[in-house]
């Protein structure tokens, strides 16, 4: 499991790259909690960059970490399936034509 500050971001690729492989397409929606919808809205990507990102995905805040899904009922629930054991035709970063564009935070410790 990937740990770090774009982690929901790793995480969010590999439910839609693990549809993509399963099915030939890409998913519409994610079903996601709050908190990491929140995580990627705020902490990760601009207004802009996530406005971006709702061109192609539809977000639902629910109780699923990430549940991506399309209009059929088609889905693949990276929290029970966790990451993929190939790759895709088509790399997730490459279909949605965006990564994070919000810097990452500084970890200041201050020694006393």
């Amino acid at each position: 499991m990937p740990n770090g500050y774009n982690k929901n971001w790793i995480r969010l690729c590999a439910a839609l790259s693990g549809f993509r492989i399963r099915y030939g397409i890409w998913p519409t929606r994610v079903r996601i909690s709050p908190a990491i919808l929140d995580n990627l809205h705020q902490d990760l990507f601009s207004p802009e960059g996530f406005a971006k990102l709702e061109e192609k995905l539809q977000f639902i805040p629910g109780d699923e970490p990430f549940l991506v899904e399309d209009e059929e009922g088609r889905s693949y629930n990276y929290s029970l399936e966790g990451f993929p054991t190939q790759k895709p035709d088509v790399d997730a970063i490459d279909w949605l034509d965006i990564s994070p564009d919000m810097p990452e935070p500084l970890d200041i410790t201050i020694h006393k």
